[in-house]
């Protein structure tokens, strides 16, 4: 039978977790057929002898190995090889080091989308795993349900990769291939285009924060600066998302990369082309505003010296 939804998962290097990963997706309970498919990039720690265990015992789990690491040659493992695979109506998300901890996280969220045909991706809720334990996020929402569109978009950052479930027909594959910053931003912002999303206000999954993780542990220049390259590029494609809130994302997204460089600079970091041409042009071309924040930290970083 053809699943009506297909659960896309990303690893490399999680053999120490995603143990828990397949198995969170192996304890949904669904009235609808469902399908897994792990993409390794090339893992060297074990990670693939894992995978084949659960693809030999349930034949809903479906493997693509790679043997030569596709990210590293910027090839998107979601846009190249998962998306293209899936035949379900839906997509679920879920790296390899998060996991899923409510059994009806994608009958709910499925539910919802069946009922409300104007509504094209979910999110919900999770917690954080940090070494000292589990903690919740507070993003300030006072309804079970919260609808999502470009004018609250990322405010509060609540659109997280291990909750997300979306119609695959409201993506437009070949497109998002084309992205040549592309992070799961420009996924809900490409799937906003076709239509609303929504938050569900339950704790489904748990976010990991660890030592190998890709993203969570990067610079804070890198986080800012990738983040407004990604936005700035799918919101160039999408125009109606450039809205009051989502140019106000991209201001703070600058300053932040701006500003973290700076630190930088005068703490003796190391500093690459990219980060010193990013930070001169951005303070030389800001407004009066925050050209003042920048010379008032940088009396600070020389008056601390």
């Amino acid at each position: 039978m053809k699943p009506l939804l297909s659960i896309c998962c990303t690893t490399y290097n999680h053999v120490k977790f995603v143990k828990q990963t397949l198995d969170g997706f192996l304890l949904q309970e669904t009235n609808f057929p469902i399908e897994i498919i792990i993409h390794d990039d090339a893992s060297t720690d074990g990670t693939q002898d894992l995978l084949k265990v659960y693809a030999e015992k349930d034949s809903r789990v479906k493997l693509i190995l790679q043997q030569e690491n596709q990210y590293s040659q910027n090839i998107k493992p979601w846009a190249h090889f998962c998306f293209p695979k899936a035949q379900g109506k839906y997509i679920a998300l879920c790296e390899g080091d998060d996991y899923w901890v409510d059994p009806l996280k994608l009958q709910k969220q499925v539910d919802f989308l069946e009922a409300n045909p104007e509504y094209t991706v979910s999110w919900t809720n999770f917690e954080i795993l940090k070494r000292e334990g589990l903690s919740k996020n507070d993003f300030t929402y006072t309804t079970d349900i919260v609808t999502i569109d470009f004018n609250n978009l990322f405010t509060p950052y609540s659109t997280y990769t291990l909750t997300a479930v979306f119609k695959k027909q409201a993506l437009n594959i070949e497109l998002y291939k084309t992205l040549k910053h592309s992070k799961d931003n420009s996924l809900y912002v490409m799937l906003l285009q076709k239509g609303k999303g929504v938050f569900m206000n339950f704790i489904s999954a748990v976010y990991r924060i660890h030592e190998g993780g890709a993203y969570s542990l990067q610079s804070d220049f890198f986080k800012h600066y990738s983040s407004y390259l990604n936005l700035q590029e799918v919101t160039t494609i999408v125009a109606e998302s450039r809205t009051k809130n989502i140019n106000k994302i991209l201001k703070s997204l600058a300053n932040g990369a701006a500003f973290s460089s700076l630190k930088s600079k005068h703490s003796g970091e190391k500093m690459d082309q990219v980060q010193v041409r990013f930070m001169t042009n951005h303070f030389n071309q800001a407004s009066f505003k925050t050209k003042f924040k920048y010379y008032k930290r940088l009396f600070k970083y020389k008056f601390l010296k």
